[in-house]
């Protein structure tokens, strides 16, 4: 008996694995729809009724796949929700060396778990009474590249503490003035 067709959920599900792999193997220069529908077993026509370019089949596949940055408990102590993020940065920051996607791809996605991390920063900044707009991006942004920065030189684990005790929370003490 023959094997039957794979539609909907299977299908696309088959073709994002694939396209996962594709990724993985030859980095974003060298994907293509033909690889990804050789991969997957079914034909480019397929691949374009769902994706109408590379560029969206990328997107649909590291929205799926990519490490995503958690979302800690917030507890309200400003010190605590911001190690918690960091962690959550540094466990993302693994995932994505585990993954071995090449350089171009690993920086974007870095750069988007930064950007997701500071967003989450502003909120927690204003949760505990200080105005984020006062802070500014680069306050913001800081104990992020610095955790990231040190995990891409292969240091030692970030001293995650230090860096939030001794850099961000006096400037955010400094810059915030006041509460809001």
């Amino acid at each position: 008996m023959g094997e039957s067709r794979r539609r909907g959920a299977v299908l696309e599900e088959a073709i994002l694995d694939a396209a996962w792999a594709e990724l993985v193997a030859t980095g974003y220069g060298g994907f293509t729809m033909a690889g990804v529908a050789a991969k997957a077993g079914t034909s480019k026509a397929v691949l374009y009724r769902r994706w109408p370019g590379k560029e969206d089949l990328v997107a649909a596949v590291l929205e799926r796949r990519a490490p995503r940055l958690g979302r800690p408990t917030r507890t309200g102590d400003l010190r605590a929700d911001t190690l918690a993020i960091l962690q959550s940065v540094a466990a993302g920051h693994r995932g994505l060396a585990t993954a071995g996607l090449d350089p171009g791809l690993t920086a974007a996605l870095r750069r988007r778990t930064a950007d997701e991390a500071m967003a989450q920063l502003a909120e927690v900044v204003a949760a505990a009474g200080f105005d984020p707009a006062a802070i500014g991006p680069r306050i913001l942004r800081l104990p992020i590249v610095v955790v990231q920065h040190a995990l891409m030189d292969g240091s030692a684990f970030p001293d995650m503490a230090g860096t939030v005790d001794e850099v961000f929370l006096p400037l955010v003490h400094l810059r915030g003035g006041g509460h809001v």
